[in-house]
């Protein structure tokens, strides 16, 4: 019996949709995990939802995405 393991792929998405492919860090840690690493880079994933798309083109993808908010 064969284990294969299906590589993560990250991608922080801004609130205009500008989406940015980030490198999987460690295989070992949680999302939020590998979230707050680069929050350090990009602040605006302190506030960021985690989105789990699932398998898509043989990856675990997975999305940061940040909402535009607005002032008044």
């Amino acid at each position: 019996m064969e284990v294969a393991t299906i590589t993560r792929k990250y991608v922080y998405q801004d609130g205009n949709n500008n989406s940015i492919e980030l490198d999987d860090i460690d295989y070992e840690l949680s999302h939020e995990q590998v979230m707050e690493h680069y929050a350090q880079l990009y602040a605006e994933l302190t506030n960021a939802n985690i989105m789990d798309k699932g398998i898509v083109d043989g990856y675990h993808e997975i999305h940061f995405k940040t909402l535009a908010g607005t002032k008044g």
